[in-house]
């Protein structure tokens, strides 16, 4: 592990492997980088994978704001600051939200883009308050217990879930709702996200119950790739790695086949 500060902020991430495209790996909502290791363990034979440790989660310091605008800038800050651009931003769940927003601001940076079940839906972030609100009220995780619990399905091991039940609940509250501040901007704004991340390859990742809504992607982008992944819940890159994996390395073909000047490598 290495650390970088980046303005006001640590940021905590790994550097493994080497080779282009380099991939930079972003955790979900109340994780931390280690939730794409099959994927940096797999991939680094072949290219640089980074994984990165959002503000307050994994070993990056509290250091406030924790919305996915800060987010995406702290991450944007790390590739220019590792030189590293262009990357393949592979972002799960909240952490593809933030792939979409890096991308739509610093889209020089950015060489294809995956999104990983990720809450890509029309009103879904306006509902984000909510739990922002049941959070700080609690002053822990405890509000959103069932909501982690639909993350799985039956085949989920249960080793696994354990796993991920306790990095979750143990988020610090103050950081998991500032990650959900700031909803009703991601929704304004996912239409632009969305056809800005289409002027490059993208790749939408589902588990078998998809969180969010391709449907959308279908009426709004006219090139994104989107891939089912049976037999896995929301964590599908822990629950199918090799699948994962695959189709990840097919994702590197769009990128080194694509025409246009943005994914040139």
């Amino acid at each position: 592990m290495a650390e970088v500060t980046l303005g006001d902020a640590t940021i905590a991430y790994t550097d493994e492997g080497s080779g282009n495209p380099p991939f930079v790996f972003i955790h979900g909502w109340a994780c931390d980088r280690t939730f794409w290791q099959p994927q940096a363990d797999a991939l680094k034979r072949d290219h640089r994978c980074i994984a990165v440790d959002l503000r307050g989660r994994g070993a990056s310091p509290a250091t406030p704001p924790f919305d996915v605008f800060t987010a995406a800038e702290d991450v944007a800050a790390l590739l220019r600051k590792l030189g590293v651009a262009p990357a393949v931003l592979v972002g799960h769940s909240l952490g593809g939200i933030i792939a979409l927003i890096l991308n739509h601001r610093h889209g020089k940076l950015v060489a294809g883009i995956v999104t990983g079940d990720s809450p890509i839906e029309a009103d879904g972030p306006r509902r984000w308050p909510r739990t922002v609100a049941a959070v700080r009220e609690a002053g822990n995780m405890d509000p959103v217990q069932g909501f982690i619990e639909a993350f799985f399905i039956e085949s989920t091991p249960d080793d696994l879930a354990a796993n991920i039940r306790a990095t979750m609940l143990t988020c610090d509250a103050e950081v998991g709702a500032g990650m959900l501040e700031r909803g009703d901007e991601v929704a304004d704004l996912l239409p632009d996200l969305l056809r800005a991340a289409d002027k490059k390859p993208f790749m939408a990742l589902w588990a078998e119950k998809p969180l969010g809504d391709p449907n959308l992607l279908r009426d709004l982008m006219m090139f994104a790739r989107q891939e089912p992944i049976a037999a896995a819940g929301h964590f599908f890159q822990l629950e199918q790695p090799a699948i994962t994996n695959a189709l990840l390395r097919a994702f590197v073909d769009d990128v080194r086949r694509d025409p246009r000047p943005a994914a040139a490598l």
